[in-house]
Parts: structure tokens; C-alpha cells; sequence
């Protein structure tokens, strides 16, 4: 394992073509907080990492290599969503699973509901996550732009809107191991490719994509949305105005002390989970940070929680408003959650 000093010292010196003469690294090593950089140089010399041509210190190829092992090894540790031993890709079709998009506007309705009536809801080994004594569901109502392929032109996207109501769960794996995530309980689009996009995922389905009518409208600070499903996806008819104007602090009545506090519980968020047989599906996605604000409800009704399986016990706690995210999925995996017979 290479030391941080070292790897300080490398790193200074792959970021110039030509390199560094000695007295520019440990200059810029003192301004990194290094306090021998005389030992960082002399410690990549030796290892064979770094060699002095023509007075300046450059890299060698086994220091960019080592560079390349490190950048994965960082970017493995800080992965939100690793794989365990024994989590394998599936074989769906790429452009199915691996797309992109970007949510141009986007509301996060959180409910706080009975863990019971969820887990009914649920497919084995699905269990309710519990924060702060309830169980948790988001209404997540978005307006997105250009889906595609990933490497595909935007102008070949879609766009369209979408509302999904996932439910926060967990589940134990065959090793024992808990993994936490997302698992939609209702969807609808009002965009028909993309709800047959989202049925053809047999592997992945957690129900049928629904169809609906939907509206996401502004005038100002207030943003009007609206749902109303066809005739064969009763029961998610929601019709919202919402004061955008961004607040800092919860609404009187929430749970949570700030956005901080609901940040790990609802936001960071990356896996959605579907179950088939004895495994579960995991569709992770990568995206950039919610720059999500509480905002205020004006008018609100959401049938599903006051009249459909969730009610009654369910209470909306806060509302999330955001804007501008970029989202790419990764490739489809699962991973067994019974023992091999």
C-alpha cells in the first residue's frame, strides 16, 4: 500500500507532461501539508515509480500504473453501490438497463407509513427500513429529458414524465449481509414507449408500468402537478401545487431536523431492487447530487395514500423539490438471497 505522501508526490508529478525539477515538487508538497517531501521523492525513486530526466522528476510506467491502481482502488471504496462476492450482471438487453437522462424538475412527496400494511406490499426477502420509529415512502413525480442509450446523441432521447412511489427497504442476502435500497411499489409514465420499455425488463419487474396523464406546470414560485391513470391502473390519481420557494428547515410536524438528518435515510438512495425466484435485481444508478430543498404544499391529494393500501396510518411528513440531476444506470446484477440447496 502506498503511503499518502508518496502517492501525493506522484500525483504532483503526473500532473505536469514535462515533470518537476526537485525544489517545484517539494514546494508544492509543502503547500499540500507533505512535511519531508524529501522522503515522499526519495520513497517513489527507490520503489521505481518516478526517475529524474534531465534534471526534472517524471513518472515512470510502473508510477502510472500504480497511479491507475489507486485511482480504482479510491474509486472502489467510495462506490455507493459495490458488488459482494457472488453478485453477477444479467443478460438483459444493454440499451434496456444502461441509459442516461437528466431530470429537468423534480418533487419528492415523503410518507410516513405503517410498516405493516408496506410489508404486505413487499415480495420476500423485502423488508420496510425503519428511521425514526415508521417506515418510509417517497412520491417521486419528475419531468425528464432526453433518455437514451448511453453513448447515444440527446437528440434521440425521450422525454416525458414519470411518478414512482418507492418504498425504502432492505433485504438479507444468502451470506447474511444486509443491503438497503429502493423498491417501487407503483409507477406511471405518460410516455407509452417507455412504459413498454419498462415491462419488457421480465427479470427486473417489480409490477406493471402504468400509464397516466400527467402534468408538471409553473407560474412562478408555484409548481402544479398532476396524475390521473388510465382506467386499468386504479387508485394513483394525484393532483398537487407546491411553493417552491426554497426552505431551509422542515415543516412543523417532521421528524427530521434538517436536510441533513433525511439525507442517508431518503436521498442517498442509489439501488432499486425487483425479486424473481430465489434472487433479488439490483439497478443501481449513478447520478449527481440532489441539490433537493424542502418546499410547501399548497393543495395536495395523493389517493394512494389516503384511500389505497397505505391508509390509513399514512402522513406526509415533508416535500423535496429539485432541479437540474443528470442519472445513468449501470448494467442490470442480482445476487441470491436463499442459501444454495
Amino acid at each position: 500500500m502506498m503511503k499518502p505522501e508518496s502517492l501525493a508526490a506522484l500525483v504532483a508529478l503526473a500532473t505536469e507532461p514535462w515533470g518537476l525539477d526537485e525544489s517545484e515538487l517539494h514546494s508544492r508538497l509543502t503547500v499540500a501539508g507533505v512535511t519531508d517531501p524529501a522522503s515522499a521523492l526519495r520513497a517513489i525513486a527507490v520503489a521505481g515509480l518516478a526517475r529524474e530526466e534531465r534534471r526534472r522528476w517524471v513518472p515512470t510506467p510502473l508510477g502510472h500504473e500504480a497511479l491507475r491502481e489507486a485511482h480504482l482502488l479510491l474509486a472502489s471504496s467510495q462506490d455507493p453501490s459495490p458488488s459482494p462476492p457472488g453478485m453477477e450482471e444479467c443478460p438483459s438487453v444493454p440499451w434496456l438497463t444502461q441509459v442516461q437522462t437528466h431530470w429537468v424538475e423534480a418533487v419528492s412527496l415523503n410518507y410516513a407509513v405503517d410498516a405493516e400494511r408496506l410489508a404486505r406490499l413487499l415480495p420476500a426477502p423485502l423488508v420496510p427500513e425503519i428511521h425514526r420509529g415508521t417506515a418510509w415512502v417517497q412520491v417521486l413525480m419528475s419531468s425528464l429529458r432526453d433518455m437514451r442509450p448511453q453513448g447515444v446523441s440527446p437528440l434521440l432521447g425521450v422525454c416525458f414524465y414519470q411518478v414512482s412511489y418507492r418504498a425504502s427497504v432492505r433485504y438479507r442476502n444468502a451470506r447474511g449481509e444486509w443491503r438497503r435500497g429502493g423498491y417501487f411499489v407503483r409507477s406511471e409514465t405518460n410516455d407509452p414507449v417507455m412504459r413498454r420499455v419498462g415491462n419488457t425488463l421480465d427479470e427486473f419487474r417489480f409490477h406493471e408500468f402504468g400509464e397516466a396523464h400527467m402534468v408538471m406546470a409553473r407560474e412562478g414560485e408555484l409548481l402544479t402537478l398532476a396524475a390521473d391513470p388510465d382506467a386499468g391502473f386504479p387508485g394513483g390519481r394525484l393532483v398537487g401545487v407546491f411553493d417552491t420557494r426554497p426552505q431551509t428547515r422542515p415543516p412543523p410536524g417532521s421528524v427530521w431536523t434538517g436536510l441533513e438528518d433525511l439525507h442517508e435515510p431518503l436521498v442517498e438512495c442509489y439501488d432499486a431492487f425487483g425479486v424473481s425466484g430465489d434472487f433479488v435485481y439490483v439497478l443501481t444508478i449513478d447520478r449527481e447530487p440532489w441539490n433537493a430543498r424542502f418546499c410547501t404544499p399548497v393543495e395536495l391529494y395523493c389517493e394512494y395514500f389516503e384511500e389505497g393500501p397505505l391508509a390509513p396510518g399514512s402522513r406526509l411528513d415533508s416535500v423535496l423539490h429539485l432541479t437540474e440531476c443528470a442519472y445513468r444506470w449501470r448494467p442490470l446484477r442480482k445476487e441470491r438471497h436463499t442459501l444454495e440447496p
